[in-house]
């Protein structure tokens, strides 16, 4: 379990250092470092909703996610602290644990700390991809597909061979 704490705090500490670095290198909202010209940039954002911009980020909307957020990385922590990291069938699931606890608490970090509760988004696929996002959403994401294929793949196996 330690190895996966880790790795959890590895990948939060990417996140936040890669936001302060935003924060800190570019001037504005909006503005854009080219890495391969109009395909992949850095550009700065403050993300003010949930998922893709949905939702707002003050009174209630504000409330809601820090909630949501604080929830998930209870009951996600909850399935960490119980997971059998020994088991090599559980490698999947253990990924996905460790990926979305560190999503959550990268965003919810953002949520709380940060002078307007908005998530700091910068990473720009402008060529495949209308939105902007950040470490922590990678986290979430891939945690989430990698969750879903062991819960309906991988998880009905490891009940049959038990």
């Amino acid at each position: 379990m330690v190895l996966w704490l880790i790795i959890l705090i590895v990948l939060v500490a990417i996140d936040q250092f890669s936001k302060l670095w935003v924060v800190s290198f570019f001037v504005a909202e909006g503005d854009t470092l080219p890495i391969i010209d109009g395909f992949f940039h850095f550009t700065y954002s403050r993300n003010p909703g949930a998922v893709f911009g949905i939702g707002g980020d003050h009174g209630f909307a504000l409330i809601f996610f820090i909630g949501v957020f604080i929830v998930a990385i209870g009951v996600f922590g909850f399935l960490f602290l119980k997971n059998d990291f020994q088991d090599p069938k559980k490698r999947l699931y253990t990924i996905a644990l460790t990926l979305l606890i560190a999503g959550a608490f990268g965003n919810t970090i953002d949520r709380i700390f940060q002078f307007d509760h908005r998530v700091v988004d910068f990473i720009d696929f402008r060529g495949i991809w209308p939105y902007i996002f950040n470490v922590a959403d990678m986290c979430l994401t891939l945690g989430l597909i990698a969750f879903m294929v062991d819960t309906f793949f991988i998880e009905p196996k490891r009940r049959v061979k038990s």
